[in-house]
């Protein structure tokens, strides 16, 4: 099992279940490279678009007050 991206709860797994099936358990921030690009394909093929919140570059320091206040919902783009 592959864990991407953080996990707040403990996984309780058996050592004995890993050994004796030869299995285990992993993680990352982000994934692997092809599963990035798996993942991005399949958003493309099913018009699957990320949320992101548009602010102008003149209004940089109210972007990122927005951000500091734990107000940005989704990412924050800044558009020259």
């Amino acid at each position: 099992m592959h864990v991407v991206g953080a996990v707040l709860e403990p996984i309780p797994v058996a050592a004995f279940d890993l050994i004796a099936a030869e299995r285990s358990i992993s993680g990352s921030p982000t994934g692997a490279p092809v599963d990035i690009r798996t993942m991005l394909e399949f958003a493309a093929r099913h018009g699957i678009a990320p949320q992101v919140e548009h602010f102008p570059l003149a209004k940089v320091n109210d972007a990122i007050a927005h951000l500091a206040a734990g107000k940005a919902r989704f990412r924050i783009v800044l558009d020259t």
